[in-house]
């Protein structure tokens, strides 16, 4: 589905469904990765859940041991078998710097245009994790190993915020209808705008999914920032004594408040601010950016964009890992071509693309925007 197509139909209006969107490697590839995941993840972390309805102690499968001097811990396999055989599901929250999940993950934050937090759920049996809820952030469920059971519920509290969750808001009843329900298989992808209830329910087989929270910037975060631009408000200053008194500075400072809310230059400011404090995790070349005896970028190394957010090339700009450059008409012809290509460019194509006759001044260009983390190189 178009980019367009999805922000005009779908984004934050309702559930999408995209069958067979991720092209998989074969199972075992894919189970590989799984395992390497949960066996490089430090288990005693908090963001490690195991769930059969209620949570699971953690001292129940976590084992911690004496090594050389230092308190570490481990999963106790067994008892973490005998969890998953008996119906428990293996969450593993704010997934981070693993080549399993980043590449997906990095997708559709670029086609959301959105930061995005990614969390893992195994499972083997029939038991849900949760009961109906919904969500303070958008979701792409991606379904990677076997099948799982969706049903999916309108709204009944518009566009929650994270202090907002539902199991906080017992007074908002649990819908009565069921507005979609779907069996998500290996390599489709169910697009949950938040606010949507949804029950995910594991079919009694093999089950691993992602969920890939998106955070664009919202109304709260806006007046968040705006709150610097309070104590330059006179009204705001002054000391408080009674409404009679006050409510007619109240009123001149509201106003003064309400101005700067809708001027242009503090909108932009504050999505400028936003990117600015986003950051997008690429892996290293140390063999080419770090070695001073290198012979520079190869031609067949493969780069992409390293951003969240590239929809401000038109404008000039473009924010990165808190680094912000401004483009002229040469960087705005690059950097849309590698946005547009939506896969990893080779550095020769990229170079004759431009056809700038400025080989090795563009390579140093580049090498710069990837030691800036603008840019990520595959080599």
């Amino acid at each position: 589905m178009p980019q367009e197509t999805f922000f005009r139909d779908y984004r934050y209006q309702k559930p999408c469904l995209f069958k067979n969107a991720v092209r998989l490697p074969d199972k075992a590839e894919v189970w590989r990765g799984i395992n390497e995941m949960y066996q490089r993840a430090n288990p005693a972390d908090e963001l490690f859940k195991f769930r059969k309805g209620p949570l699971i102690p953690k001292e129940h499968y976590v084992e911690a041991f004496e090594d050389t001097g230092r308190i570490r811990h481990r999963f106790n396999k067994a008892a973490v078998y005998e969890y998953l055989k008996d119906g428990a599901t293996l969450v593993y929250n704010r997934i981070n710097n693993e080549p399993f999940s980043d590449d997906i993950t990095k997708q559709v934050a670029r086609f959301a245009q959105a930061h995005t937090v990614v969390s893992g759920y195994l499972a083997f049996g029939g038991d849900p994790s949760y009961k109906n809820h919904w969500d303070t952030r958008d979701v792409f469920a991606v379904q990677l190993v076997g099948k799982k059971h969706w049903s999916l519920s309108a709204p009944n509290f518009e566009m929650p915020l994270y202090m907002q969750q539902s199991k906080d808001l017992p007074h908002i009843p649990e819908p009565e209808t069921t507005d979609m329900e779907v069996v998500l298989e290996a390599g489709d992808i169910l697009y949950i705008p938040r606010g949507w209830w949804h029950n995910p329910v594991p079919m009694g087989c093999e089950t691993f999914h992602l969920a890939i929270g998106t955070f664009p910037p919202n109304g709260h975060n806006y007046m968040e920032w705006l709150m610097n631009k309070v104590p330059d408000i006179v009204g705001f200053r002054h000391n408080l004594q009674s409404w009679a008194q006050d409510q007619g500075s109240l009123k001149e400072a509201a106003e003064a408040f309400a101005a700067e809310i809708t001027d242009p230059d503090n909108y932009e400011a504050f999505m400028q601010h936003f990117l600015g404090n986003q950051r997008t995790d690429s892996g290293f070349a140390f063999e080419i950016l770090g070695n001073p005896h290198s012979d520079g970028l190869p031609e067949d190394a493969l780069l992409s964009l390293n951003t969240v957010d590239n929809s401000t090339i038109e404008k000039g700009y473009l924010i990165a890992n808190g680094v912000k450059i401004d483009l002229d008409d040469k960087g705005k012809e690059v950097f849309l071509h590698l946005r547009s290509t939506q896969k990893p460019v080779m550095v020769k194509h990229l170079l004759a693309h431009n056809q700038l006759g400025r080989e090795e001044e563009i390579k140093k260009l580049l090498e710069s925007l990837l030691a800036l983390d603008i840019l990520e190189v595959r080599i």
